[in-house]
């Protein structure tokens, strides 16, 4: 399985999700575009020096990146979800897509799939930080293969 953050926005989430890609050997894919220059240094901060022992995949554009995985079981995590996480087989999918922190994934890419997973919240929350979503589900698909 590997973790795919479609869009992301804020460099610091994404330099935490390198550090944990580095640390946990979960392969992590961007999609562009990102809401913040790549090489700014609030990325390298969170990722400290893990960026060389991390698996890290660039896609121009969302289109890219179905393309060439058009074959490929895809989930994906949204508080629209109706299946909790810990509730399917993670290591069933080939990959799983995380949406930008403001606004999540759009309806277009979710509309169609019966893969929406979910992190259950409080009903009153809106969301949980990107960077903690990809841990929390990154290490419960850790957890599941590992028995």
């Amino acid at each position: 399985m590997e973790i795919v953050l479609y869009q992301p926005e804020i460099a610091g989430n994404v330099g935490a999700c390198i550090r944990l890609s580095a640390n946990t050997g979960i392969p992590l894919n961007i999609i562009k575009p990102f809401g913040f220059a790549f090489q700014e240094n609030k990325i390298r901060r969170a990722g400290l020096d893990y960026h060389d022992l991390a698996s890290v995949s660039i896609y121009e554009s969302w289109n890219d990146f179905k393309l060439e995985h058009a074959n490929e079981n895809i989930g994906y995590l949204s508080s629209k979800g109706a299946i909790n996480y810990w509730d399917t087989s993670l290591a069933n999918f080939d990959y799983l897509v995380f949406g930008p922190e403001s606004v999540g994934l759009p309806d277009d890419i979710i509309k169609n799939t019966e893969n929406l997973l979910t992190i259950p919240m409080d009903d009153s929350s809106r969301s949980i930080n990107l960077a903690n979503s990809v841990a929390i589900v990154g290490y419960e698909y850790l957890r599941q293969i590992d028995g």
